[in-house]
């Protein structure tokens, strides 16, 4: 259902007529599901002979690829909205209060990175108070807290999410209604010591492997959802 200014009822006189309203509006979103996979060779004997669950650290590190691959697919979706130079707090603020508005401002965040927090955490107000506090109800949760705005932010780290040239990544918005992401089959994981792929035989040098496989896809639901912005750190 799309997004639409509601102008509410006309007043009609006695004995008038009433006219016609818009309904809700509804919009076709295409999706193209793809598959991603990898397999992860590990030799028998560590899984025998370890005194540590391999096959659950492993399962752990495969659901953190599957994790890093949902991340990616989003930002690849993110990137194709024309990025804003916010340049400051203000900026910020405005992104929030102007460009996403009410229609968003309630359920919106910022996602940055490592070099986000590190800007956001030395912000200040005019008594020397920093801006960007734990949430009382959740201490892992941080939120910026900048007159009448308090927004959650969420750090990513640098290595997915990398600032370019002194320009650190603010992603400001509602990314629920931004995004969807299409989850045809989720991560699916079997484990073979016999099978063969290319020069690799588990059979014959004594090896499991494990292989996951998902398959999913991401678009832009609301482009009016999301701000794609940036400001740029350079001293």
């Amino acid at each position: 259902k799309k997004r639409s200014q509601q102008t509410g009822f006309v007043k009609v006189g006695e004995g008038g007529k009433i006219g016609a309203k818009a309904t809700p509006q509804f919009e076709r979103i295409s999706y193209e599901i793809e598959k991603y996979a990898g397999y992860f060779p590990v030799t028998n004997e560590l899984l025998a002979d370890s005194d540590a669950n391999i096959v659950n650290t492993l399962v752990e590190w495969i659901g953190d690829e599957s994790r890093v691959t949902a991340n990616k697919l989003i930002l690849e979706q993110i990137k194709t909205l024309s990025a804003v130079d916010l340049k400051d707090l203000d900026g910020i603020k405005k992104a929030i209060n102007v460009t996403l508005g009410q229609a968003f401002k309630a359920t919106s965040k910022i996602v940055t990175n490592d070099d986000g927090l590190q800007y956001l955490d030395t912000l200040k107000d005019s008594n020397g108070n920093y801006l960007l506090k734990a949430n009382p109800n959740d201490p892992m949760q941080m939120r910026l807290a900048a007159g009448a705005l308090t927004i959650p932010v969420e750090v990513v780290p640098n290595d997915d999410l990398a600032s370019t040239s002194n320009k650190v990544p603010f992603i400001i918005g509602d990314l629920k209604e931004g995004i969807v992401f299409w989850d045809r089959q989720l991560m699916n994981i079997k484990m073979s010591d016999i099978a063969v792929i290319g020069e690799l035989n588990a059979y014959e040098e004594d090896l499991s492997l494990f292989r996951a496989i998902e398959r999913e896809d991401v678009t832009l639901r609301d482009k009016k959802a999301i701000v794609n912005g940036y400001i740029d750190v350079t001293p």
